[in-house]
């Protein structure tokens, strides 16, 4: 049987994806309870692969998204359902103001893998790192 190649993903689906990174990032940083339920799973080398798409510098998207899915089938044979399933709920950054130079800023993904935005800094529980400080100008562009 050939190996073909994944199909690129269309930008919706990467957003999607981008979103159930940030889920993903989010629960594993919650203390451990993840890794229990994986574990209970015999997924955990899910998260492992995880986290190791997340923080390789040759991002693979269509193998993210097969992992999250696999994720989420080990998950809800544990009663769990929905863990990295974006609720598409929108509303402004609580915190996030303009500066005294009208330029307002936030923390964000230092991977540029999820949709994460803060207002104070945060730490990715994925790579171990701090959220990156951007400033945002207003004018709709966003860092790659």
């Amino acid at each position: 049987m050939a190996n073909r190649a994944s199909p690129a993903l269309g930008q919706e689906a990467l957003v999607e994806l981008a979103e159930r990174v940030e889920r993903l990032c989010r629960e594993h940083g919650r203390g451990g309870q993840l890794v229990a339920l994986l574990e209970e799973a015999g997924a955990e080398d899910l998260l492992d692969e995880a986290v190791a798409l997340a923080t390789s510098a040759d991002y693979a998207p269509t193998r993210m998204r097969e992992v999250l899915d696999a994720i989420e089938g080990k998950l809800a044979g544990q009663g769990v359902h929905g863990l990295t399933r974006p609720d598409r709920a929108f509303s402004a950054l609580p915190g996030v103001r303009s500066g005294t130079g009208g330029t307002a800023s936030a923390h964000v993904c230092p991977l540029s893998r999820c949709t994460r935005g803060e207002a104070g800094q945060g730490r990715c529980a994925l790579a171990d790192r701090p959220l990156e400080a951007i400033r945002i100008d207003g004018s709709g562009r966003g860092r790659p």
